[in-house]
């Protein structure tokens, strides 16, 4: 460990590892295997090509093993620099996509091409409130059910929260049921107050879907909003 090429490749190795358990956190852990597993292996290769640079005297056979321990490296710290706002912001969106992070999943999804209009909400037992302001509700609907959600929407509009919906095929969220015409909701701690309410306001708006309704019961780190109700 005397050597400071070495010690660099140990370090590279351990940020590899924490961004490893990174992903199998936020998002894929098979992902997360093959990243530890490349990772030790580029350390092996590098190694092995520090000790032919300090074992050969030949002055091209070094600058080869120099130049790709070069490449070897930057992969490396491209790798560590672009996952902490692909995990926290999902940018790049490519990148995050690869990675599978899953609170991304949403984030990421292609838009509608049909432009998303809330409908208001005309009937009773809706009241705003001011508290409700400080809540950011998300609809994320499959194709066909863009009405649906533009009129939850609406409604929540109407009770005062901040509140959009954009299309999505939810292919990457995890939830025990998809079947069509499923309504999920998931939350944040910060909102975990607001999901009976929210809950309440749906069934208001869509009374028979609503009986496939459920609001999981784990809080999430999610991006853009505090709440997201999923219409599958």
């Amino acid at each position: 460990m005397k050597d400071p090429f070495i010690r660099g490749i140990v370090g590279l190795v351990v940020v590899a590892a924490a961004a490893s358990f990174a992903i199998s956190t936020l998002g894929s852990g098979t992902k997360a295997i093959i990243t530890l597993a490349l990772s030790l292996s580029f350390g092996v290769i590098l190694v092995i090509l520090r000790a032919i640079m300090n074992n050969i005297d030949n002055n091209f056979v070094r600058m080869i093993c120099f130049a790709s321990a070069g490449v070897i490296m930057s992969v490396f710290l491209i790798f560590a620099v672009f996952l902490i706002p692909a995990a926290f912001i999902c940018w790049p969106s490519g990148y995050a996509q690869i990675l599978g992070l899953t609170n991304c999943a949403i984030a990421i999804s292609s838009p509608s091409s049909t432009r998303f209009t809330p409908t208001p909400y005309a009937g009773p037992g809706i009241l705003p409130s001011p508290d409700n302001g400080k809540y950011t509700v998300l609809v994320f609907y499959v194709p066909g059910r863009q009405g649906d959600a533009e009129r939850i929407v609406g409604a929540m509009l109407q009770a005062g929260y901040k509140s959009d919906g954009g299309e999505s095929d939810l292919n990457e969220v995890i939830v025990p049921d998809r079947r069509p015409g499923t309504i999920v909701i998931r939350t944040t701690s910060f909102a975990r107050p607001i999901v009976d309410e929210v809950s309440r306001v749906v069934r208001l708006v869509l009374p028979i879907q609503a009986s496939h309704m459920s609001a999981l019961p784990e809080d999430f780190l999610l991006q853009r909003a505090h709440l997201q109700v999923l219409l599958f």
